[in-house]
């Protein structure tokens, strides 16, 4: 029956529902754009992110004879996440980065990094502020005074989404921000 649960969540996956809508005290599917509350900055290829994964492998040569010409091996690996914000078009909550599963939607693939040898090869998953995710969470209520979108006068509790007692709640991220578009320094022709 897991096989058939899993085609079908596949193919009709569940609804979300808007974060202003969201019942406290019950796990919730809730799809939205991410704010910063904290900032990371990616180890491997410095960008501004909330999540980043990262892992660089060696490629090591084999001194067996009758055996391949050598394998990939792990070299460097690291991954952190910090709290932020969900957004979308009928309000924000905060995202507890406490025993958090990372997921990716279909087409959602790593970045291959260029390290610029032929003997290392690096793989980052980031998530950045304005990606598109979607989480699965238990929603609480806290007191976020530090908030600097709310107005002075606004009462400070907010959504919060965290991992269930004894679980853990799943972060899927659905499709990156698009990349700004830079601007070229030069002459008009």
């Amino acid at each position: 029956m897991g096989v058939v649960a899993a085609i079908l969540g596949a193919l009709f996956p569940p609804r979300t529902e808007p974060i202003a809508g969201v019942p406290v005290g019950r796990v919730a599917r809730v799809r939205g754009t991410v704010v910063p509350r904290d900032v990371l900055t990616s180890p491997l290829t410095g960008e501004p992110c909330v999540y980043y994964n990262y892992s660089v492998e060696q490629w090591r040569r084999s001194q067996l004879a009758g055996l391949p010409e050598g394998l990939w091996d792990l070299a460097e690996h690291d991954e952190a996440i910090a709290e932020f914000y969900l957004h979308d078009a009928t309000g924000r909550a905060i995202v507890a980065p406490e025993r958090v599963r990372i997921q990716r939607c279909r087409g959602v693939q790593p970045a291959r990094i260029d390290l610029g040898s032929l003997e290392r090869r690096a793989t980052e998953l980031l998530i950045r502020p304005g990606d598109t995710v979607e989480v699965i969470a238990l929603a609480d209520q806290i007191d976020d005074l530090y908030d600097d979108a709310r107005d002075y006068r606004a009462r400070a509790r907010i959504l919060l989404l965290r991992a269930p007692d004894g679980g853990e709640s799943i972060i899927r991220l659905v499709a990156a921000a698009p990349a700004p578009v830079s601007e070229s320094v030069g002459t008009a022709p």
